[in-house]
C-alpha cells in the first residue's frame, strides 16, 4: 500500500501546482485592476503568486476540495461535471473587462491564457462546492402540486387582465429590462452573445442577467410588452411565490396565505420591475439557511451562493447580501453551535462576490464617494415611511414584528427570529444611508417579512376562533390592492401613512397619451427634408427623455419607415453625471413647462441651467426659438420645441460650467466644457 501511494504522489502535486499556477494567473489580472499604479508593476505578479499560494496551502491542509468539491465521491461523474463547468468558465472568462489592457505586457496571449484557465478552475470548483451542498442539504418538502397549479393560474389571470386593460408609457426602470431583452431576442444566439451576458455582470449596474432567460422566451412569442410580464411572471415571480409556499408549509394554508398577504410582489413585476427575482433568492436564502435540521456547510454554501446571486441580477441587493451576512452573525449569539454554517456562509459568499462581482464591489461599494454622489435620490426619511406603508401596509408590518417577537421568546426559535428581525432593520439603516426607497427596493424586506408572518402562523393555536384572524388579514390585504383609486405622482403627496397596501392593480391610464404621440410625429416630422438632431430637457414622472422614446413601442404603434430627428442623450443628475455637452449642438430642444425634476431642482441643476434660460428667453436661451407647437399633458404641463437659431459661445459654455462648479466644486472635472 505505500509502495502505491508513493508512486502516485506526483501526481497530486502537479495538480496542485497547475492549479497554482493558473489560479495565479487570474488573481494577478483581477490585482491589476485592482492595484495597477497604486503598486510597482513587479510587485503585483508576486502578490498574485503569495496570496493563491497561501490560499491553496489553507486549503490542503484543511482537505477542502476532499470535504466539499466531491459531489458524486472520486468517479468519474465529479470529473465530468468539474469539465462541463471548466469549459464555459474558462471561455466566458470576464477579468480583462476590468481595466483597459492597451499595449501592457499582461494583455499577451500567455497571460490571457493563464486567467482564462484559473476562472475556468475557479468556475468549475464554484459548480462542484454547490452541487455538494445541494446534495448534502437533501430535498425540501414541497407544497401540493396543486396548490402550486392554483396559484398559478391565478397571477397568470391577473397578468392577462392587467396587460389587457393598461394603457400608459413605461420608462426608465420599467422599461429598461423590456428594452435589453428585446435587444438580446434579436440577436444571434451563440457563444458571442453569452460573451456578452457575461461582460455586463462585471461591468454594468443594469446588465444581461435576467434579460437573457426572458430575452429567450421573447425568441419565440414576439417581444411585445405582453410576452415580456408573462415571461416575468411565470420566470421570476412563481419562483418567489413558491418560496412562500415552502416557508408557509408548517401551518394549514399558510403558503396560501402569504402569497395573499404580500400582493406587492406580483404587482411590482407588472409594472416592468424583473428585481423580483432577486427577492425571490432572498426568500430562498432565509428557507435554506433557517432550516437547522440540515448540514451546516451545505446550508452555509448554498446560502453563500444565493446571496452572490441576489446582488448580481439587482446592485442594490447588496444590502440585503450584507445585512443577511450582518444578522447571521448576531444570530449566533443565541445560538453559537451554527457557527459552521454562518463560517461557510461568509467564505463562499464573499469568494463568489470578487470572483463575479469584483468591479461593483471594489470599485462602487468601497468607493469612499459613494453614499455622496448617489445623495440627490435621498429624499427624507418621510418618503421611506409612506412607500413602506404604501405597498405593505402598516397593520402587517405591525403584525410581522409581533410574531418576530413572540418566536423570539421561544427558544427552538431564536435564532432564525433574531436573523429576520436584525436583517430587515440593518438593510433599512444601510440603505437610508444612501438613498430614499422607490418601488423596486421594498423588496429588499419581503423575504424576512414572509418570515416572520410564516413563523408567527406556527404559533397560532387550532381553534377556530383564532384560525380565522390571520385569513382577515390577509384577505384584507389583498383586497386593498384591487380596490380602484387614484395614484399619486410622487411620494411626497401622501399626506398619511396607509394602514393597508394603497396601491392598486387597476390598470393605469394615461389621459394625455394622445398629446405624446403627436409630440413623437412633430419631432420627427422635422427632420423631413434634412436629418436633424433633438435633446429632451426634462425629467419627471409626467415627462422624461424615457417617455418620449418609449411611446410609440408602449402603445405598440409600429415605428414608421419615414424620417426621424435623431436624439441626443440629456443627463439629468447631479454628481452622478456629468453635463450633457453634446445638447448644445443640438438642432432642437424638447422642454417642459413648468421645468420638469423627479428629484428636486436642487439636485438637477445639470437640467435646469439649460432648460430655465430657454424657457425665459434669456443668456443662453436666446440662441432658441420656440416652435407654434405645443403640447399640454397631465398635471398641467405643456411641452415646447425650440430650434436653435445660432452656435453656442464659448462664454455661454464657460457660464454653464461655471455655475456648475460653484455649486459642486469636488466634482469640477465633471463639468469642463468641451475645448473651443
Amino acid at each position: 500500500m505505500k509502495r502505491h501511494t508513493v508512486l502516485f504522489r506526483p501526481l497530486p502535486c502537479l495538480a496542485w501546482g497547475g492549479a497554482w499556477v493558473c489560479l495565479s494567473g487570474l488573481t494577478l489580472v483581477r490585482l491589476w485592476a485592482l492595484l495597477y499604479g497604486r503598486l510597482p508593476s513587479l510587485a503585483i505578479p508576486a502578490l498574485a503568486v503569495l496570496l493563491t499560494g497561501a490560499t491553496l496551502l489553507v486549503g490542503w491542509r484543511l482537505e477542502l476540495p476532499r470535504r466539499f468539491l466531491l459531489p458524486f465521491g472520486p468517479t468519474w461523474k465529479t470529473a465530468l461535471a468539474a469539465a462541463l463547468a471548466f469549459v464555459p468558465g474558462m471561455a466566458l472568462d470576464t477579468s480583462y473587462q476590468l481595466f483597459t489592457v492597451g499595449d501592457m505586457a499582461i494583455g499577451g496571449a500567455l497571460f490571457r491564457l493563464l486567467c482564462g484557465a484559473g476562472s475556468g478552475l475557479f468556475f468549475a470548483c464554484v459548480v462542484l462546492a454547490l452541487l455538494w451542498a445541494g446534495r448534502s442539504f437533501g430535498r425540501l418538502p414541497m407544497p401540493r402540486g396543486t396548490a402550486v397549479l392554483a396559484v398559478a393560474l391565478v397571477v397568470n389571470v391577473i397578468t392577462a387582465l392587467y396587460c389587457t386593460g393598461t394603457a400608459t408609457v413605461y420608462y426608465w426602470d420599467t422599461n429598461i429590462y423590456w428594452s435589453s431583452s428585446t435587444m438580446l431576442a434579436g440577436q444571434h444566439l451563440g457563444l458571442s452573445q453569452l460573451r456578452l451576458v457575461a461582460e455586463s455582470v462585471i461591468t454594468q449596474e443594469y446588465n444581461y442577467l435576467l434579460s437573457f432567460p426572458l430575452s429567450l422566451v421573447m425568441r419565440v412569442l414576439g417581444t411585445n410588452r405582453y410576452v415580456f410580464l408573462f415571461a416575468t411572471v411565470n420566470l421570476y415571480v412563481l419562483p418567489a411565490l413558491l418560496g412562500m409556499l415552502v416557508l408557509g408549509r408548517r401551518s394549514k394554508y399558510g403558503g396560501i396565505l402569504l402569497c395573499c398577504a404580500t400582493p406587492m410582489l406580483l404587482y411590482t413585476a407588472l409594472t416592468g420591475f424583473v428585481d423580483v427575482a432577486a427577492a425571490g433568492a432572498g426568500i430562498w436564502a432565509f428557507v435554506i439557511y433557517t432550516d437547522e435540521s440540515r448540514p451546516q456547510a451545505a446550508r452555509g454554501i448554498l446560502t453563500g451562493g444565493l446571496l452572490t446571486l441576489v446582488f448580481l441580477l439587482r446592485r442594490y441587493f447588496f444590502f440585503f447580501t450584507v445585512s443577511f451576512g450582518i444578522a447571521a452573525f448576531l444570530a449566533l449569539l443565541v445560538r453559537r453551535s451554527q457557527w459552521k454554517s454562518f463560517l461557510t456562509m461568509a467564505v463562499t459568499g464573499v469568494g463568489f462576490s470578487l470572483f463575479f462581482g469584483q468591479s461593483f464591489v471594489v470599485s462602487q461599494v468601497l468607493s469612499a464617494n459613494y453614499a455622496d454622489t448617489y445623495s440627490a435620490y435621498d429624499q427624507g426619511r418621510w418618503i421611506d415611511l409612506v412607500m413602506l406603508c404604501r405597498y405593505y401596509g402598516y397593520i402587517m408590518m405591525a403584525v410581522a414584528l409581533v410574531c418576530a417577537v413572540f418566536l423570539l421568546l421561544r427558544s427552538e426559535s431564536r435564532y432564525s427570529a433574531l436573523l429576520s428581525l436584525c436583517q430587515p432593520v440593518l438593510c433599512l439603516f444601510l440603505f437610508t444611508r444612501i438613498q430614499s426607497h422607490g418601488q423596486q427596493h421594498l423588496l429588499l424586506y419581503l423575504p424576512a417579512f414572509c418570515f416572520a408572518l410564516a413563523g408567527g402562523m406556527e404559533l397560532l393555536p387550532e381553534r377556530r376562533a383564532v384560525r380565522w384572524v390571520p385569513w382577515a388579514l390577509a384577505l384584507c390585504t389583498l383586497g386593498s390592492s384591487f380596490l380602484p383609486r387614484t395614484q399619486p405622482s410622487h411620494p411626497s403627496e401622501i399626506a398619511v401613512p396607509d394602514p393597508l397596501p394603497a396601491f392598486t392593480y387597476v390598470p393605469g391610464q394615461r389621459t394625455d397619451l394622445a398629446q405624446l404621440v403627436a409630440l413623437r410625429v412633430y419631432v420627427d416630422s422635422l427632420s423631413a427634408e434634412e436629418q436633424k438632431t433633438a435633446a429632451v430637457l426634462a425629467s419627471s414622472f409626467t415627462f422624461n427623455s424615457s417617455i418620449y422614446d418609449n411611446t410609440l413601442r408602449s402603445l405598440n404603434i409600429p415605428q414608421s419607415g419615414g424620417p426621424s430627428t435623431s436624439m441626443i442623450y440629456f443627463a439629468t443628475v447631479d454628481k452622478r453625471d456629468g453635463f450633457s455637452w453634446n445638447a448644445l449642438t443640438a438642432d432642437y430642444l424638447i422642454v417642459a413647462d413648468p421645468v420638469q425634476t423627479h428629484l428636486g431642482a436642487d439636485n438637477q441643476h445639470i437640467l435646469t441651467v439649460l432648460a430655465q434660460p430657454v424657457l425665459d428667453g434669456t443668456g443662453i436661451g436666446t440662441a432658441y426659438r420656440r416652435l407654434d407647437q405645443s403640447f399640454p399633458l397631465e398635471d398641467g404641463v405643456t411641452v415646447y420645441v425650440y430650434e436653435r437659431t445660432r452656435e453656442i459661445t464659448q462664454a455661454e459654455y464657460q457660464a454653464i460650467s461655471d455655475t456648475l462648479v460653484a455649486l459642486y466644486p469636488d466634482y469640477a472635472q465633471q463639468y469642463q466644457p468641451p475645448a473651443g
